[in-house]
């Protein structure tokens, strides 16, 4: 119960865009789940493509940056699906779409006494913001969509 109330203390503690931005990555998480779980991984990359299209690039302010983050992490631990680092990262990738030099990175884990381990994380120029992972892993990047 404790921390319910914490979610509706942070929720009520949020401004009008907050909100709307925690709204939109709800809906973008579960959205991107379905498309995901049903399409093809190339249909899927497509129209993930056509949509994240902006010629709009401007600066976002780090605020509205960390507020996304925040809310696409919060929204994924509290919705009923299980969203790993790829919804996640799709998802910030989406609502942060205009911020320029902002990457999605997939990588494997370089560790052969381990059974193979992808990870999926969002870069902003060069710096980790979404789907951070201890120090002692060690991921190779095969793929950087951006």
């Amino acid at each position: 119960m404790g921390r319910f109330k914490h979610h509706i203390a942070k929720w009520n503690s949020l401004s009008l865009e907050g909100k709307l931005i925690f709204l939109k990555a709800a809906a973008s998480l579960v959205l991107i789940k379905v498309g995901l779980t049903i399409l093809p991984f190339a249909t899927f990359r497509k129209i993930f493509h056509w949509l994240c299209k902006s010629k709009y690039t401007g600066e976002t302010s780090q605020q509205s940056v960390d507020l996304t983050v925040w809310a696409v992490d919060t929204a994924a631990n509290l919705l009923p699906l299980e969203l790993l680092c790829l919804p996640r990262a799709l998802a910030t990738k989406y609502l942060l779409r205009k911020v320029p030099a902002l990457t999605l990175e997939i990588g494997i884990e370089v560790n052969p006494a381990k059974q193979f381990e992808a990870h999926a994380w969002v870069e902003k120029n060069g710096s980790v913001i979404m789907g951070n992972w201890p120090e002692s892993v060690l991921y190779q990047r095969i793929w950087v969509w951006k």
